[in-house]
């Protein structure tokens, strides 16, 4: 919030927090912070009920919004810290420039070195390369890598993070906003292709950085792999294929995935590699596969 407070005191932004039943203090300090600094007219707070995930979180953020009449919705993680122009640049690019409709930003690591902030969609070949875990595949492949080279001018991209991301009002009410059905993954790879299917595009801008603190949200990161992946990163990587490509691609994925992580496995033993494979992952993906539910029947 200290990194919002300077923008938000001097002009037309409005910051809307949505709390998902935070199980901590957060609600009241966040109330504490905005009475003792007078922003009473400069930030809403939203205490929900139920955890329905970011998603739908961020279309109620979207829906109270519009009861102040924006034209512009700037999505942002609650574990992101803004530049002061970070938002100005996102919207700078979308006023100047008709043919984009989605702005996303940089993200910088803790280091505060640029990480990524274009993607491509996911499909087999990206599973294939990024599991395997070998440059030479990357440099092969470049096209096939998940995330997009950083340029330095604005690019297309076909998603962008959901750490931090711009985009007119109604181009957000033409999608119906995010999916409610993901809790949380994938709900913005999902929004991006489906405004690609009815001729939207996402553009990253590489003059617009927010610093994000990767995995404060789950207890996810690099730091942290080794971690067994949760439930709904499952269910949500299955709602995303089999609702946009299909159930056999699904399923072709699921063993592209389950035969590079194998050989990842393998590789990082035979060269004593730290083998940062999430526990238990290949049963999960098995778990949740559409095979799996076939066998259930």
């Amino acid at each position: 919030m200290h990194s919002v407070k300077p923008i938000i005191a001097d002009s037309d932004f409005r910051l809307i927090i949505v709390d998902n039943k935070s199980t901590d203090s957060s609600c009241a300090l966040i109330q504490q912070y905005i009475k003792e600094h007078t922003l009473e007219k400069s930030i809403t707070l939203y205490p929900a009920t139920d955890n329905h995930g970011f998603g739908k979180g961020c279309n109620k953020g979207a829906q109270i919004a519009s009861t102040y009449g924006a034209e512009y919705l700037w999505f942002l993680n609650p574990d992101t810290q803004i530049n002061q122009d970070s938002g100005a640049q996102l919207l700078s690019l979308l006023q100047e420039s008709e043919h984009i409709d989605f702005a996303g930003s940089i993200l910088n690591n803790e280091k505060n070195e640029p990480r990524a902030g274009a993607f491509r969609f996911p499909g087999i070949m990206n599973t294939l390369i990024s599991s395997m875990q070998l440059k030479i595949l990357d440099n092969l492949f470049p096209k096939y890598t998940t995330a997009a080279p950083i340029e330095a001018k604005p690019y297309p991209s076909d998603w962008l993070t959901g750490a931090s991301f711009m985009t007119s009002a109604t181009c957000f009410e033409k999608l119906d906003g995010f999916d409610p059905v993901y809790f949380l993954y994938f709900e913005e790879v999902d929004l991006f292709h489906r405004a690609k299917k009815i001729g939207l595009t996402a553009w990253c801008c590489p003059q617009s950085s927010v610093f994000h603190i990767a995995g404060a949200s789950t207890g996810i990161n690099n730091k942290t792999q080794e971690k067994r992946k949760p439930f709904y990163w499952f269910e949500s990587r299955r709602h995303f294929y089999i609702n946009n490509y299909g159930r056999i691609y699904f399923t072709i994925t699921d063993l592209c995935l389950l035969t590079s992580t194998y050989c990842w496995k393998l590789r990082a033993k035979l060269q004593k590699k730290v083998d940062n494979t999430p526990a238990h992952f290949a049963k999960d993906i098995f778990k949740h596969s559409y095979l799996a539910s076939l066998l259930k029947k």
